[in-house]
This record gives structure tokens, sequence and C-alpha cells, in this order.
């Protein structure tokens, strides 16, 4: 039996709880700060689905399984809401890759809100890795870094892929967002860089419905040398 810690009337989320949100190395390789937030949320009340693919060659189309997971033939993504309280959010974004990519460049993860303000200082990233040779290690993205764009209704982080031998790979950003409006949503994206970019080319864009994934808005110059990936998306509310 699970048992959690109560903290005035919200159930703390446990390791075992959280590990079904968030992959073991990304859970591993969060700073300690957001490891305390993510300990008051009440997981019994977060939404998100999980989906096992039973074909080891993955379905060659892409798969619309629900508006807040999609899965492609190499990639994962996956966006979950957990409250603080009826107004207040941490919102995460998980890619999990079901193949390692062999162009390792700077991909963007990135978050966009409607009717919900962030918390921007509370915007964290990790790209986490297991190598060929069984050890682990991450890298970590903090607020008002050189890798991260900020705008008043999202956010974006772009992740240098490490190029060595990986068997695993996993990237999350979250953030904690407050409701201000009757419709609240979280959109996430994940593009991918078919070819080399430089860290500025990675950086050019602006966080709107009109880009990618209903997030990212690469300038003309840029766009094509990401894979438009599908988004995610899920409603904040209890």
């Amino acid at each position: 039996m699970m048992a959690f810690l109560v903290m005035g009337h919200v159930q703390a989320a446990t390791r075992e709880e959280l590990l079904k949100y968030i992959p073991e190395p990304v859970l591993d390789s969060l700073p300690e700060e957001t490891l305390k937030e993510y300990a008051k949320l009440d997981m019994s009340k977060a939404e998100s689905e999980e989906i096992t693919i039973n074909d080891t060659k993955y379905p060659q189309e892409l798969s619309p399984l629900s508006d807040d997971l999609w899965t492609t033939n190499y990639k994962k993504l996956q966006i979950t809401m957990a409250p603080y309280d009826s107004i207040t959010y941490a919102v995460m974004l998980d890619l999990t890759w079901l193949y390692i990519p062999a162009v390792k460049s700077y991909d963007v993860i990135a978050l966009r809100f409607n009717d919900a303000v962030m918390a921007q200082s509370s915007a964290t990233g990790v790209q986490s890795y297991t190598l060929s040779t069984g050890s682990q290690d991450a890298v970590g993205y903090g607020y008002g870094g050189t890798n991260m764009v900020m705008k008043d209704n999202g956010y974006g982080i772009s992740m240098n892929i490490v190029d060595k031998k990986l068997s695993a790979l996993y990237n999350h950003t979250s953030v904690n967002v407050a409701v201000s409006g009757s419709n609240p949503y979280a959109y996430g994206a994940y593009e991918h860089a078919m070819d080399n970019v430089s860290l500025a080319q990675s950086k050019n864009y602006n966080i709107s419905a009109a880009g990618m994934g209903r997030v990212i808005n690469f300038a003309e110059s840029v766009w094509d040398h990401y894979d438009n990936m599908q988004g995610v998306s899920v409603r904040l509310g209890l």
C-alpha cells in the first residue's frame, strides 16, 4: 500500500507517484528545489495517460492517442498538469526517445499558455541520458540561462543533444502557472533539428498558436531545419 504524507489538505506526492508521470532518469536529475515543489503536489488529481506500444517496430504513421500524448516512430511527447490548489498548477512536458536520433544538434522543447500566467523563475529543464556503457548523466537548464527563450505567453529551451553513444534519452521541462481566465490551457511542443543548427538559430522563434505544435513559431529561415512534430495540450482545472 502506498503511503501519502499529508501537508494540510494536500496529499504530498511520493517518489512512486511521480514516477508514473516523469521518467526515472529525469526525476533523479531534477534540481532539489524543483523536487521540493513537486512534493507538494496532489498527484491523485494529475491528468495524464500512459501507453504501451506492443509492436517493436512502432507505428509507421503519427498516432494521436489522446490530446495530452503523441507518438511518432522515434519519440513520445506527453504533457501533464498537477494542482497545488484550485488555481495554481505545475505543468510538465516530457519527451521520451524511442530510438536515439542520428542528428544531434539544438532541439527545442517549449510550453505555451492560454488564460494562465507563468511564474517565470520556476521554469526549468533537464536533458537526461544513459550512455551505452550504462552510466547516467544529465544537463540542467535554469531560468535566465542562455538556452532559454522567455515570452509572456510561454517559453522554450534549446537543448543541444549530447553527442555520445546513448542507450536512452529524455527531455523534460516544467513550470508553475496560475489560472487567469475561463479557458486555461497548456500547450507543449518538441521540435527536433533535422540538421545542424546554431544556438542562435534554434532560439529564433516566437511562442504562438501558429507555430509548430501550436507553440514554436520559428523564423522562416529556420523553419525547414525542424521536423514539425505534432504538439500536445491539457486543460488546467480540477
